[in-house]
């Protein structure tokens, strides 16, 4: 009984996501041509996974109901997994997509006509990824036997098994894989009992840490870094729009800037719990601190770390039998578009 009704307040609080997000998304985008300017004309939607970004955006479309003068905000549509959002990069219809960096190498290498085309223009975030278990597993060693289930084998996945195999668990023998979709869809199906484990981003690690599901750890502390949510385009609609992806890039990292300030910690949290279907007010403090506290994994300029995306290369080439280096993730960002060089510090 207490699973089903686990279950149907996800479901609920899901609907009221979408609910609440296509309410202030009518808002926002009437004046959105006239804010980016330049006689464009088109609004872009960005394809992406329902994770802590979209919480940002969402924050973002909230401070500009109250503040027209707060940056203008993309419409949003949801993939179910990494191989939709694939699909999306290569043939549209949306015209940015945002991935994990081991996805866009992923797809940089496969042999359709526009894998040459993919291009990072700003990173968000560095994952917010817990390996959360249901609440009578208390150890990584403790999934021995379990059922641990992952989007597709690109993406977060080969993290995941590293982190598997460092604790002697091994593909195939040690453990069943189970195919579950995107953060949020796998969030469901965790409290619908369909596995036992599975990486989390925020704010589903925390609203699953509120149902007594446990963390067995995370990523970037099991790996020492790790580069995930980046925002790819192909380089010629990027080449034409650069002012567009400028703009969206703009409004996740202003944002970001806005709800980080001390003093709009509490009209945040009120957001924070709009956001995710009424959640109450200690919960909504904590995922807004998970999100925008000191230890934010947002990257507050955009920019991703080196040590980062060592960690995603090391293991790319590790799963993949490849030997791609930094150039090669150089080579898959556009600086022009604002994103920068990858950054040792910031």
């Amino acid at each position: 009984m207490m699973l089903l009704l686990r279950h149907a307040l996800s479901v609920v609080m899901t609907v009221l996501v979408l609910a609440t997000g296509a309410k202030h998304a009518s808002i926002c985008h009437a004046s959105a041509v006239e804010n980016l300017g330049g006689g464009q004309t088109a609004i872009p939607e960005v394809a992406m996974f329902r994770d802590a970004t979209e919480v940002l955006f969402a924050v973002a479309e909230r401070r500009r109901v109250s503040d027209p003068g707060a940056p203008w905000v993309p419409r949003r549509h949801f993939v179910k997994d990494a191989d939709e959002a694939h699909r999306i990069a290569f043939e549209g219809p949306n015209p940015i997509v945002g991935m994990s960096l081991d996805d866009l190498i992923e797809c940089s290498r496969t042999s359709h006509p526009n894998a040459g085309q993919l291009v990072a223009f700003s990173g968000v975030h560095r994952g917010f990824l817990h390996l959360m278990a249901t609440p009578e597993i208390k150890s990584v060693a403790d999934l021995k036997g379990k059922r641990i289930a992952v989007d597709t084998d690109t993406g977060y996945a080969s993290a995941l098994f590293e982190i598997l195999r460092r604790n002697g668990l091994k593909r195939g023998s040690d453990f069943e894989v189970v195919y579950a979709g995107a953060t949020n869809l796998r969030y469901e199906k965790l409290l619908r009992g369909e596995f036992d484990a599975t990486l989390l981003g925020a704010p589903f690690t925390r609203l699953a840490m509120r149902q007594g599901y446990n963390s067995l750890g995370t990523v970037i502390d099991a790996l020492g870094g790790y580069q995930a949510v980046v925002l790819v385009a192909n380089r010629t609609w990027l080449a034409q729009n650069k002012e567009m992806a400028s703009a969206v890039a703009s409004c996740l990292i202003e944002t970001f800037k806005w709800a980080s300030l001390p003093e709009n910690h509490e009209k945040v949290e009120v957001y924070v719990g709009e956001i995710l279907g009424g959640l109450g007010g200690p919960a909504a403090k904590q995922v807004t601190q998970d999100l925008f506290g000191p230890a934010s994994e947002f990257l507050p300029n955009g920019r991703m770390r080196d040590g980062d995306t060592l960690v995603v290369i090391d293991l790319f080439n590790a799963s993949r039998g490849a030997t791609i280096t930094q150039d090669t993730v150089s080579k898959l960002t556009d600086i022009g578009a604002g994103m920068g060089q990858p950054s040792k510090t910031d």
